[in-house]
């Protein structure tokens, strides 16, 4: 039963990421460990119990901070398209025009001057589905 909640628990945590039912695996492992041991089910409850506490409050909170310096912070969605090139395919207005970026055409406006068609921009912000860009260079 110990065997089968702490697999059960990994399988959780292989969804979640964050080493909230890796914890309680780890306990309901040491809880099987107890029960190979021969101990009844209170003192494996009881083992269970200890075992989280620990796990929870002490060793998830390190593993926590050593994960989280090994884990790169990547820009993703549109945060990745803040700063990327652009090519103007209409002429930018403050209020319209489009753009060619990432491979896709995207609505634009210009941050604050008016931008010729074939003129390269730079992503400066995304409104909803619109690209604000200013001239590169």
């Amino acid at each position: 039963m110990w065997l089968a909640a702490g697999g059960a628990l990994l399988v959780a945590e292989m969804l979640t990421v964050d080493l909230l039912f890796a914890s309680l695996a780890f306990s309901a492992f040491m809880a099987a460990a107890a029960n190979a041991l021969g101990f009844n089910m209170a003192a494996q409850g009881l083992t269970f119990g200890i075992a989280a506490v620990i796990s929870l409050f002490l060793l998830r909170p390190i593993a926590l901070k050593n994960l989280k310096k090994r884990t790169p912070h990547f820009a993703t969605n549109v945060d990745a398209l803040i700063g990327a090139p652009a090519l103007t395919i209409t002429t930018i207005t403050d209020r319209s025009g489009q753009v060619k970026l990432s491979g896709e055409i995207w609505s634009a406006r210009s941050e604050s001057s008016q931008i010729s068609a074939d003129s390269k921009v730079e992503v400066v912000s995304i409104e909803g589905a619109t690209a604000v860009v200013k001239q590169m260079g």
